[in-house]
């Protein structure tokens, strides 16, 4: 297998998405929330990673900043009466979208090269010691992007702060950000992405409208990859689309990766005998472990959790059963750690190719035996 290379990288952000596709439901709250005079000054867009909160974020950051929905008419047949205490847009129907702003408008251009001066996106940032990306947002950050709400805006417009995720924030900036949550300067809008809503904190939830977006159809996601990665839309079939489960970002990472080389691989390393199969993983951990692989290393995380999902769906064992779906959320948790905490990546890959092969073994041998027999007082109804 040639060395995994990490072409994702190079892709266009959600700063240059100008199209988002689906959620039209999602934009029309927003647009219904913006022309009502009611808009919360916080939201937390809540769903799967990479099914496009980032980008409604940014396309909603855009539409305020270039003046587009100051022209733009309120939705039509759209009544959110009550708006400011919605949990959920379930009872909304779909209307018009968030107007299109043009890539040559200068608020959106100044918005692509991130020199918008009323736009501050906080994201994980370079440690200036080590030159690698932090494993959390720190507090700093955050500090650094809240001098910005303490100014006037030059055009005394809005200033709108978008942190993508705030799952990433530490304490410490968590506590930071709630500051200004909790007594907002005057037009001043926080949009926070998360992917796991359960670990924000519940006094900064208490202070957002939440807007949850669901994950696309199989039809909807190959658009997204068309228009973000046109050159991997041809790759992009029924197997990679299940993995992906309705989300572009996740199916254009695993195309990147190779997501069908790699689960072939796995395949193999889990039908052979522990001894042989520990040498195949041995050989993959290494590739997959080397600088520039991260994609291909978060790929090989994702593909092994799925394995025990699967196992854990279809065991007909309780114990089988419950060891697969404890080793379904350890593996996912143990490739997030090792990611975040900059943890031995080929240790983490043979360990979870290990534990899982053997699961395997252990499911097909339960496979093997017969079914207990049914006590005769339960054969037909007693």
């Amino acid at each position: 297998m040639a060395e995994p290379k990490e072409r994702a990288a190079a892709r266009p952000g959600p700063e240059n998405a100008h199209a988002l596709v689906g959620h039209e439901t999602a934009e029309a709250v927003l647009s219904k929330a913006w022309h009502s005079g009611r808009l919360a000054h916080g939201w937390l867009l809540t769903g799967s990673e990479g099914i496009g909160k980032a980008t409604l974020a940014l396309r909603f950051a855009r539409a305020i900043l270039s003046g587009a929905l100051d022209g733009a008419g309120p939705p039509a047949g759209l009544d959110l009466p009550g708006l400011p205490g919605m949990e959920t847009p379930a009872d909304v129907l779909p209307a018009d979208r968030l107007p299109d702003v043009a890539p040559d408008d200068p608020a959106a251009r100044k918005m692509a090269g991130g020199a918008h001066p009323g736009l501050r996106i906080i994201r994980r940032s370079v440690n200036p010691e080590s030159g690698k990306v932090r494993g959390e947002i720190a507090v700093g950050d955050v500090r650094e992007a809240m001098k910005f709400l303490n100014r006037t805006a030059a055009d005394g417009g809005w200033r709108i702060v978008i942190v993508d995720p705030v799952d990433e924030m530490n304490r410490n900036a968590a506590n930071a950000l709630l500051k200004s949550l909790e007594e907002p300067p005057d037009k001043c809008l926080f949009l926070l992405v998360s992917h796991v809503s359960g670990t924000v904190l519940p006094t900064i939830r208490s202070r957002c409208q939440l807007l949850a977006l669901s994950p696309l159809a199989p039809d909807d996601v190959r658009a997204a990859i068309a228009a973000a990665a046109p050159d991997l839309a041809s790759r992009a079939d029924d197997a990679l689309l299940d993995l992906a489960a309705g989300s572009p970002g996740r199916a254009i990472r695993l195309l990147d990766a190779d997501a069908g080389a790699l689960e072939r691989r796995i395949g193999a390393i889990l039908a052979e005998p522990e001894e042989a199969g520990g040498i195949a993983a041995l050989d993959l951990a290494e590739q997959v472990a080397r600088a520039g692989a991260t994609e291909a290393f978060r790929t090989v995380g994702q593909l092994l959790a799925r394995r025990s999902a699967i196992l854990a769906r279809e065991a007909r064992d309780a114990a089988v059963r419950d060891a697969a779906a404890a080793l379904w959320f350890e593996t996912a948790e143990r490739f997030r750690e090792a990611e975040l905490l900059n943890l031995d990546r080929r240790h983490t890959v043979l360990k979870a190719c290990r534990d899982t092969g053997r699961l395997v073994r252990t499911a097909d041998a339960s496979r093997d035996r017969p079914l207990a027999p049914i006590p005769p007082s339960l054969e037909g109804g007693g």
